[in-house]
């Protein structure tokens, strides 16, 4: 199949030209061009990040109350108290992406994005390898990630563009698909099997 930045779409455009009698007249024109890709906006982004975020929070609580009660069974032993400590904070880190990791790789969804029914899709509109789901999750952790979804109509954030995936919404993810078929029967594009 061809890739989703490859699909093209007929549009109409307007066109310019003189009549006989040398007067400018405009009239429209179909031509195929190229096919944007709707990434989901800054809205839903930023809708994305506070879900999520409590998601991970509400999640990290839960987490730390577990280990606290864990260190304090075992309060004489300092060594393990410190140990526990050392666990949590590293657990903390390493479980922001692990989130996001387990539920895009699982359902190709987080808890917001069941919530706003979109999904996340490689570059060819189908679920991505579990490589591409972790170097996108990690990428995450990147200082000032978040603001890299902010400032264009399609929100297409460093996540995103360094792991070549999108979070499109669903009805955008069956009008890529039905390109993709519509342009496969009429020989167009590289084809890659779907999974």
């Amino acid at each position: 199949m061809k890739k989703i930045t490859e699909l093209t779409e007929t549009r109409w455009r307007t066109v310019h030209f003189r009549n006989e009698f040398g007067e400018l007249e405009r009239d429209t024109e179909e031509f195929s061009g190229p096919r944007m890709v709707r990434s989901i906006k800054t809205g839903p982004r930023f809708a994305h990040l506070i879900i999520d975020g409590l998601t991970f929070q509400l999640l990290y609580i839960f987490a730390n109350y577990f280990f606290q009660m864990i260190a304090q069974t075992n309060s004489e032993n300092i060594t393990i108290s410190a140990t526990t400590g050392l666990f949590i904070s590293l657990s903390f880190l390493l479980s922001y992406p692990a989130l996001y990791a387990l539920c895009e790789y699982k359902w190709q969804k987080t808890p917001a994005k069941f919530l706003t029914k979109t999904i996340v899709i490689d570059e060819y509109g189908n679920k991505p390898e579990l490589s591409t789901i972790i170097l996108r999750s990690l990428i995450r952790i990147v200082p000032l990630e978040p603001i890299s979804c902010y400032g264009d109509k399609y929100s297409h954030g460093w996540h995103d563009s360094w792991s070549k995936t999108w979070v499109v919404s669903e009805k955008e993810l069956q009008e890529l698909k039905r390109l993709q078929l519509e342009q496969a029967e009429q020989g167009e594009g590289d084809y890659k099997p779907i999974d």
